[in-house]
């Protein structure tokens, strides 16, 4: 059964959890950037009994408070941390997609050095700073672009058809509210705030790479190009399974995605975490 409920960081902001099943073992899911936690719906719907599935809206996303100041990484990592803290477990799973894939990287990192190591981490196509195309004018102006025009679309009106259209393959309920939570003007600002830190990020890590996660890793990878072309989408690739190299994990090929694969294929995702769970 589906549940909501929220978590609040030190400072008093509501964190709006998305949540199925109940046990010891916590999947928490952390989404991409401009997705809030229902875009991971049809994984929460595909994931064992016995499991705490959870995913979040990060703030001003959904029913999630907006928050003041920098969204960058580490303010990233720290409510992700706020998340795993409140919410009882045992045996943690953290699931990254796109520029949550560093997010959750951060996470664990911190976790094992506070002597809690996570049990296994998947990063989904993953925002990579062993890619060099992250690094270029282009990129650097797609993410520019994505945080300015996202504010001026919600202006206009045009934001949430655009982003009903970009939910049309989750399963319902999960379209709806997917939909909703990146629509709103605080959705767009959301996004806009931490589109600014994703290249700096990204650079931070590339300068001062952090040691290996020490544990369970696998990296999936879409291998449609979609709107990259496809050497762009080769060079991805090929830093996603050097990632899955440094970690001493695995690398799974998406053949049938391009970027989402948690819409175009779940079953990926949630075959990995099984695999964590021993199953």
């Amino acid at each position: 059964m589906r549940q909501d409920s929220d978590v609040h960081t030190p400072e008093g902001r509501a964190l709006h959890l998305h949540s199925r099943g109940a046990g010891g073992t916590l999947v928490l899911l952390e989404a991409g950037l401009g997705a809030g936690g229902a875009s991971w719906g049809s994984v929460l719907d595909a994931l064992p009994e016995g499991v705490h599935a959870l995913a979040y809206d990060r703030a001003g996303h959904g029913g999630s408070t907006p928050a003041s100041g920098a969204r960058d990484l580490g303010a990233l990592v720290t409510d992700l941390l706020t998340v795993v803290d409140a919410v009882e477990h045992e045996r943690l799973i953290l699931v990254g997609h796109s520029w949550g894939g560093p997010i959750v990287r951060g996470a664990a990192a911190q976790l094992r050095e506070r002597g809690r190591p996570v049990a296994g981490v998947v990063l989904v196509d993953p925002g990579e700073e062993l890619a060099d195309l992250y690094f270029t004018r282009t990129a650097r102006a797609m993410i520019g672009a994505q945080g300015a025009v996202m504010p001026l679309l919600s202006r206009l009106g045009l934001l949430a058809p655009l982003q009903r259209s970009a939910a049309r393959s989750l399963p319902a309920p999960w379209r709806d509210v997917a939909a909703a939570s990146v629509s709103t003007c605080a959705a767009a600002q959301a996004v806009r705030a931490e589109s600014r830190h994703v290249t700096a990020g990204l650079l931070g890590l590339r300068l001062d790479p952090p040691p290996p996660l020490a544990t369970a890793v696998t990296v999936v990878s879409g291998r449609l190009s979609e709107g990259l072309g496809r050497r762009m989408r080769d060079e991805l690739t090929d830093a996603h399974r050097a990632r899955a190299e440094v970690e001493g994990g695995r690398f799974v090929a998406a053949e049938a995605s391009g970027h989402v694969i948690a819409a175009s294929e779940p079953e990926l995702i949630v075959g990995e975490i099984r695999r964590m769970l021993g199953e």
